[in-house]
């Protein structure tokens, strides 16, 4: 089972710009970050038309995110989420489960690790996701993602989230095993070092 993460990146490294909110989920002028997949609403059938997202869509069976995540895009995601799957919210404050239709959001306060531990426990076999930066940076710090698929998109954000900060390098070993292009995009898809990964868990 295979811990995979993808994210659409700024040429700066933002995945976000400045207070993202419920109200505006992708920060002052992030928009575009978004821009390059054809969607007006959050539905898995847009989504899975695009020939990059629908193969994520389809390999992973559930997701894991940060709490910040969940409270920025949860009302915009509606009654009919497009996951279409388990999703564990790593939070410190616990909540009963909110369940939508073909959805279930469950709120884990054991932290990330225990998260991913429920995730694979109910992916039935697939593969596991992270959902937004935080979670990003987790897997990497914790050794646990295996590949990641960066969508670069040509902006310049210069401030907002940025998907690396805090990360130490030396413990982060990434080979490049595909690159895409598309409409005002790049994709890069990366797989983890195994080395580098066990590196980053015995710190």
């Amino acid at each position: 089972m295979t811990v995979i993460a993808s994210l659409s990146v700024s040429l700066d490294g933002f995945y976000t710009g400045p207070d993202p909110s419920a109200e505006n989920m992708m920060g002052t002028g992030g928009a575009p970050l978004h821009g390059w997949f054809a969607h007006d609403v959050a539905d898995r059938h847009q989504l899975t038309a695009d020939d990059i997202l629908r193969p994520e869509f389809e390999r992973t069976g559930a997701l894991v995110m940060g709490r910040d995540s969940y409270e920025h895009a949860q009302a915009a995601w509606g009654p009919h989420p497009p996951f279409e799957m388990p999703i564990f919210v790593v939070t410190s404050r616990a909540r009963e489960a909110d369940v939508r239709d073909g959805s279930t959001f469950h709120f884990v306060t054991e932290g990330f690790e225990s998260a991913i531990a429920h995730a694979q426990q109910a992916a039935a076999g697939k593969d596991v996701g992270l959902h937004g930066g935080g979670a990003v940076r987790q897997g990497l710090r914790t050794g646990l993602l295996d590949e990641l698929q960066l969508h670069l998109v040509p902006v310049l954000l210069g401030r907002g989230r940025r998907w690396c900060d805090e990360l130490d390098s030396a413990s982060v070993e990434l080979d490049i095993d595909r690159v895409a292009e598309g409409p005002g995009v790049t994709h890069l898809r990366y797989r983890v070092r195994r080395d580098a990964r066990q590196l980053s868990r015995a710190r």
